[in-house]
């Protein structure tokens, strides 16, 4: 359990550093209003939802970690052109986690687009690519929320957003 929390607490400390480097300034730039530009190698997926290659790095090691209970991450990101994009995450406060749910607090941050859970791997190698009643039911509860992505292995994920849309590399294989 220590071990699991360390690796929260390094992936939470460690989250933020993409956005803090993006919002840095040279003097040239001091006063002037300006979008960060967005290399399109340092996204994976795409349009309408793109995420951040250190996002998927931190989703990732979550995953491959964190395998007997859900979490939930808190997404930070923008919407620009009608394209969502991902860039960073903080922890849910989570009161109380299960193999099969979890609940948690609202998310916080005004950078705040929606969140992101697990589905933890089964001993019987069920389909992880779904989403639950509880998981629509909290989606279409959360009006803040504009994108809702399930995790579903390493590199693996669907995303939905509130029209119905649906994507990620992990939506083609499984039944919704």
């Amino acid at each position: 359990m220590r071990q699991v929390i360390a690796a929260l607490v390094a992936i939470v400390l460690g989250g933020g550093s993409s956005y803090l480097h993006a919002q840095a300034t040279d003097h040239a730039d001091q006063g002037k209003a300006r979008f960060p530009a967005l290399a399109e190698e340092e996204f994976v997926g795409a349009a309408p939802v793109l995420v951040s290659k250190e996002v998927m790095e931190g989703w990732n090691y979550l995953y491959r970690f964190i395998t007997e209970v859900e979490f939930v991450l808190c997404l930070e990101g923008s919407v620009r052109d009608g394209v969502i994009t991902i860039d960073g995450f903080r922890l849910a406060r989570m009161e109380n986690a299960s193999a099969t749910s979890v609940r948690y607090h609202p998310c916080t941050s005004d950078r705040y687009i929606g969140t992101a859970h697990n589905h933890p791997p089964t001993a019987e190698g069920a389909a992880l690519c779904y989403r639950s009643l509880p998981d629509r039911r909290s989606f279409e509860q959360d009006q803040r929320a504009i994108v809702d992505i399930i995790l579903c292995g390493e590199d693996r994920y669907i995303w939905i957003l509130k029209d119905g849309t649906t994507g990620g590399p992990g939506s083609g294989d499984e039944p919704w």
